[in-house]
């Protein structure tokens, strides 16, 4: 009998920036015997201005990767952030696991197609040209890359039939690419809401949601209220292999409908008309109620600063802040070392898991209906302190790479906390910041 199998911890995730901007795996639930290559050019809208260009090989005796061989990719780059980013690009999951952080369900039909996707990435070759964006030195590279290096079951029976027949509890042994493992540990990734992603029904809609994830907040930029593009070069994009106008909006159409009853987008206009069309997608505004003006007064009245008081009493609900609020002065009152006060309170209140429960009662405050968090803003899992832990933590915050590394040694000798590594983000000067760090240290 089986092992029961255990659900990872948290249903959030990230998904790697370059894998969601490239879109390397073709829309189409099945493609014919012969779709054994493709190339595509796209132009970005990064600030550069980028033009896409890709190259995609099958390997011998199979086709490229396609339909939910996406979700598998997105479920690889959790695992393996998940597994603590291990240099050596290898991680150990289980079949159940790894199904989970691609979020899909625990089902037969996709125990079945596992191994045959971690394989078909083992052996496809991508040639990138000139747009795999390397975030340590912030510039656009060429690489080629099978993503998936080696997939092996991990069968203590050895068993002849348990790379055929994966169960829940098969342990997967799996060497991802180096290129793409750097970029994870170089923090070039984005918060993912897997609870969202399993309510879209097919893998087009979710291709569609983390690729539009990624028009809507580019890199290095402010984001945007709405994206359009030729109909024809994003069905390419996409990899729909019927490249006709009309075959692409009928495609497209489905995953649109659930992405407008999701509220990602808020409408799907075509301007134009045949070949030249074009597609604007209007993204729906994530409203949140107001602010219970308690809840904001308990935060300031802390030292968190008055936007980040009303973000978080907007999106966790006054009786949450109150209960966190609680946590955090038992923690105060009970010697728990901190420099940055503030920055502890705002982990505490995202991440609640990480602290136990103690300490006096916090005022009470009038009830609220509590609203679901929209998107996860913090990493999937506290990064081990190392340098690789550190970029994670210190992702979209720009400093001189001598700064840079300065920041990571405080890290891993443990002379900084990981909640002020966080704060940096909403630092004017976080370079300074990082300065005073270290001749506290020094001194």
């Amino acid at each position: 009998m089986s092992k029961p199998v255990r659900q990872p911890r948290s249903v959030n995730g990230h998904d790697e920036r370059n894998l969601a901007r490239l879109s390397l795996v073709l829309a189409n639930n099945r493609v014919p015997k012969t779709q054994t290559s493709w190339t595509k050019e796209f132009v970005s809208s990064d600030e550069l201005g980028t033009t896409i260009r890709v190259e995609c090989t099958a390997p011998r005796h199979d086709v490229v990767p396609h339909g939910m061989d996406n979700d598998i990719l997105l479920g690889l780059v959790n695992a393996y952030i998940a597994a603590g980013m291990p240099i050596s690009g290898v991680l150990r999951t289980t079949s159940y696991n790894l199904l989970q952080y691609s979020s899909l369900a625990d089902s037969g039909f996709h125990y079945s197609s596992l191994a045959e996707s971690l394989q078909r990435f083992q052996g496809t070759i991508y040639r990138i040209t000139d747009s795999w964006y390397d975030n340590e030195h912030y510039q656009y590279r060429s690489i080629n890359t099978s993503l998936v290096m080696k997939f092996v079951v991990v069968d203590k029976d050895r068993q002849p039939d348990a790379f055929k027949e994966l169960k829940a509890d098969s342990l997967l042994e799996i060497t991802l690419d180096s290129d793409l493992t750097a970029s994870i540990r170089g923090g070039f990734i984005r918060p993912l809401d897997l609870q969202f992603l399993r309510k879209l029904s097919q893998p087009l809609p979710r291709l569609l949601f983390r690729v539009l994830s990624e028009q809507r907040h580019p890199h290095d930029q402010t984001s945007v209220g709405s994206y359009q593009v030729s109909l024809r070069a994003w069905g390419q994009h996409l990899g729909i292999l019927d490249d006709r106008a009309f075959r692409i909006r009928r495609t497209l159409d489905p995953a649109h409908k659930q992405l407008i009853e999701q509220g990602f987008l808020k409408s799907v206009d075509y301007l134009g008309r045949g070949e030249t069309q074009e597609v604007l997608y209007t993204f729906a505004e994530l409203v949140l109620p107001p602010a219970n003006p308690e809840a904001v007064s308990l935060l300031t009245q802390r030292g968190v600063s008055h936007a980040i008081s009303v973000q978080l009493a907007a999106e966790h609900g006054p009786e949450t802040v109150q209960r966190q609020v609680q946590k955090f002065d038992g923690l105060i009152a009970g010697g728990y070392k901190v420099r940055n006060k503030a920055a502890l309170l705002v982990d505490v209140i995202r991440n609640p898991s990480k602290y136990p429960e103690s300490g006096p009662a916090a005022p009470t405050l009038a009830s609220v209906p509590r609203r679901l968090t929209l998107e996860m803003s913090e990493p999937l899992l506290e990064p081990p302190r190392t340098p690789a832990g550190a970029r994670v933590l210190l992702t979209g915050v720009r400093l001189p790479d001598p700064v840079l590394q300065r920041a990571i040694e405080l890290f891993v000798a443990g002379a900084v906390a990981a909640t002020e590594l966080l704060s940096l983000k909403q630092d004017k000067d976080p370079a300074r910041t990082v300065t005073n760090w270290a001749q506290r240290q020094d001194v």
